[in-house]
């Protein structure tokens, strides 16, 4: 019987091969879509989750008041860890600092650059789950000169794995590898190719002077750099462990201290900001909703195409019924077909996914793979076809195994509902979610051109920095000399700043006269020299730059946010500050420049020059870029003791970088937005075409009697359009309500106008018109007498 089914549905297939074609097309195009979307939400979903213990798992973050507001740090004390000994409830504690720099092998015949490299205590591997390959887990980085590798780095300097015993230059120190690890999944927010102990980042912090009065790491209260997380027992309440270390630090600093310490789950890190910041999880929660919607037009189209041919079968199913078939084999009847389909299109889809995903991956930024053998691929793809196949097949099943004998020449209503009121509601929604997602499309890429535009308050046009060895910092002053004299250069500033367009070091420790009690102010601080300023062609609207003599290193440059919040008053120059235990004057006050990715307002930001910086800044021009970078080169080689090989950064490629999450989301929606239209303009065809059939006879008699080709398209287009216009007025509110959230992320955004509305109505209704006015063209332009010849 079972058989019997499969053979009348391919049969039904092969018959009505154009309506099979566009099924099949949609569906395919819609499940390979719906998947690729399916397996980036899921690898959203599933980052830190491979560790088995990350639901006791949690990321410490400071908060404090400032300026009115509430600021939160993701990095912290590193005394924390010390206090944790004593909050029974914390099973174990690990401190992470970030570090950067070459590894090469102890001959440094081998380097390696640009490595992702961290200092960790040796409590790391006893809350996250990296395996060890090679060495011995219990004595994890239990040295001060140990070193533990990922495969791949331990392959690049080695050649091998097996490196166990084997010593690696850095820092100019020698190393021994005592662990390999794997791979570090590419799901962990945690990531490094080096690891090396925090013991020895300890021991450089003591050498170097410590900080201040603080000569250790493990009573270094001032310094809010090191990530650390806690593992609890599974019966710790994370909110009384954050109170017991805020009273723990409190108690460290006398009493003075406005500062709380709170922990957020390591499965929520990801997608939830430590401020709760949700943007990044409503990002996912949106491409979710995309790929079911995307389904859900596919399983439409099927719908729609099923429903409208449903009076074309009316004979074939009265017959069955006459002689004895029941509807209970009639439904299973259909439902095989729609199986069948299902199976064809399903097929074309693997394939499409397996052919696009190396695509599709470069617009995501992701390293997604699809193998039938993952069982979360599986699981992806059971339910994907499950339920769009119960979603496509089961009213078209039950409608055309409801037809009652009797009734078929009456053919107004069938199974008690008007199938043509149906399929208008389901075209309606096709293109309600298209044109809310073409509406996205135009919005995001608005913004998204918007910020490559905005004025900053500086030019970063045809600048590039360089970071310099440390030995070169006491000779700046020669090297900008000697590049002055190349021709292209015309600028050159030293800072410590790695990202103009991301300053990350702030401190409170700063004071004012009239500064209110408790009043605490975080600023961004920012190392310059008397070039710094020029080059990036910053501008003061009171006092001027630095001199570069002595008499600088206790002076300050302000912008206008930091004097406002300071609540100081016009003239702003020659006002007394302490900034970090140096009394001195403010010299400058600049126009206020994004100097933090645009999804930050302005904050405050001061500029001294009592201690040095290692990054270059050099301005030059579009022609003669290659001249200035290969002079830098030059220079750069002069002090390049330690053969860390010389790399650069233009400005305009650095500020893009910070949105290239945002870039890639409205890359993704441009192209999900047009598969969306394209397959609602499948399931728009097909019913043209089949409203052409249906038509056939009126269409050529219209024609005998005079009709034009004109009216004649009008009459098979306008209901379609219609439906069009329907569909937008219904999306705009959503559209504009989902948009406006989106932007909400931004400091810095556009409006949404009227306009943008217009251009999306204007693009849906022309591409339906075309679909339909296609079919429609044709079907005026035929020959009435073959029409009417039509049985």
């Amino acid at each position: 019987m079972l058989f019997h089914y499969f053979k009348t549905a391919w049969r039904s297939l092969v018959v009505n091969r154009f309506y099979s074609a566009l099924n099949i097309a949609g569906l395919a195009i819609g499940l390979a879509t719906g998947i690729m979307l399916l397996l980036w939400v899921q690898n959203e979903f599933s980052y830190n989750k491979f560790n088995k213990q990350y639901k006791n798992i949690y990321e410490l973050s400071a908060h404090f008041p400032s300026n009115g507001k509430e600021i939160i740090w993701s990095s912290v004390p590193a005394p924390l860890a010390v206090y944790a000994k004593n909050i029974p409830s914390i099973q174990s504690m690990v401190r992470i600092a970030g570090g950067g720099g070459i590894l090469t092998n102890q001959t440094e015949t081998k380097i390696i650059d640009k490595n992702n490299i961290i200092y960790a205590d040796s409590s790391l591997l006893s809350i996250f789950d990296f395996k060890i390959l090679k060495g011995n887990p219990n004595n994890f980085l239990s040295d001060t000169y140990s070193v533990a590798l990922t495969e791949k780095t331990a392959k690049k300097i080695f050649g091998t794995d097996n490196v166990i015993g084997k010593v690696i230059r850095y820092d100019k120190n020698n190393f021994t590898v005592t662990a390999v690890l794997k791979e570090i999944p590419k799901n962990s927010d945690i990531q490094a190719d080096a690891i090396f102990p925090m013991a020895y980042y300890a021991q450089r912090f003591t050498a170097n002077g410590g900080n201040g009065k603080w000569k250790t790491i493990d009573v270094d209260l001032g310094d809010y750099g090191y990530t650390i997380f806690a593992l609890l027992n599974s019966n710790g309440n994370p909110q009384s462990v954050g109170n017991a270390l805020t009273a723990a630090y409190k108690n460290a600093r006398n009493g003075d201290s406005q500062t709380s310490f709170q922990l957020q789950n390591l499965g929520d890190v990801h997608l939830i900001g430590n401020d709760g910041d949700t943007s990044a999880l409503r990002m996912v929660e949106i491409m979710l909703l995309v790929a079911i919607l995307i389904l859900v037009i596919a399983s439409i189209n099927y719908v729609n195409l099923s429903t409208a041919r449903s009076l074309m079968r009316l004979k074939e199913v009265s017959v069955k019924k006459i002689i004895g078939a029941s509807k209970r084999q009639l439904f299973f009847q259909f439902i095989v077909e729609t199986v069948a389909l299902f199976l064809c299109a399903g097929v074309i889809a693997i394939g499409l996914i397996f052919v696009l995903m190396p695509l599709y991956n470069n617009i995501s930024g992701k390293e997604l793979s699809f193998s039938l053998s993952d069982i979360h691929t599986l699981g992806i793809l059971f339910i994907v076809f499950v339920g769009t196949l119960l979603a496509a097949s089961i009213y078209p099943a039950i409608l055309l195994s409801s037809f009652q004998p009797l009734a078929v020449m009456r053919g107004t209503k069938i199974a008690g509902f008007k199938t043509a009121t149906f399929r208008k509601i389901l075209v309606v929604l096709q293109f309600t979610i298209s044109f809310a997602l073409l509406v996205s499309t135009i919005v995001m890429s608005n913004q998204m051109r918007y910020m490559r535009n905005k004025d900053l308050g500086y030019d970063k046009s045809y600048v590039f920095s360089v970071s310099f060895p440390d030995e070169a910092v006491q000779h700046f002053d020669a090297i900008k000399t000697e590049l002055q004299k190349t021709h292209g250069i015309l600028s050159a500033g030293t800072s410590d700043a790695y990202d103009i367009s991301n300053v990350g070091s702030s401190t409170g420790d700063i004071e004012w006269s009239g500064k209110p009690i408790n009043e605490n102010m975080v600023i961004s601080q920012l190392f310059a020299d008397k070039d710094f300023i020029p080059t990036m062609k910053y501008h003061f609207i009171e006092g001027g730059n630095f001199s570069g003599t002595p008499a600088d290193s206790n002076r300050f440059i302000l912008n206008e946010t930091a004097v406002k919040a300071m609540g100081l008053k016009p003239p702003y120059v020659g006002q007394q500050i302490t900034f970090h235990e140096w009394k001195g004057p403010i010299i400058g006050v600049l126009k206020d420049f994004n100097f933090e990715p645009l999804t930050e307002a302005i904050s405050p930001i001061i500029f001294y020059s009592w201690r040095y910086g290692n990054m270059l800044y050099v301005r030059t021009t579009g022609t003669e870029a290659q001249n200035a970078i290969a002079a830098v080169e030059k220079e750069y080689k002069k002090y390049n003791t330690s053969k860390t090989p010389f790399s650069y950064n233009f400005l305009d490629k650095s500020f893009e970088a910070h949105y290239r999450s945002q870039q890639r989301t409205g890359t993704l929606f441009t192209t999900f937005a047009a598969i969306a239209i394209f397959i609602s303009c499948l399931g728009l065809f097909g019913l043209a075409t089949y409203t052409a059939q249906v038509k056939t006879k009126e269409i050529g008699i219209r024609k005998v009697l005079g009709a034009s080709v004109g009216s004649i398209v009008q009459l098979i287009s306008k209901d379609f359009l219609k439906l069009v216009i329907i569909a937008v007025v219904i999306a705009t509110p959503l559209a504009y309500w989902a948009m406006h959230k989106w932007l909400q992320g931004f400091a810095y955004k556009i409006g949404i106008g009227v306009f943008t509305f217009i251009i999306a109505a204007v693009i849906v209704m022309l591409i339906a018109f075309a679909t339909i006015g296609f079919k429609a063209f044709k079907a005026a332009r035929a020959n009435p007498v073959k029409s009417l010849k039509t049985e």
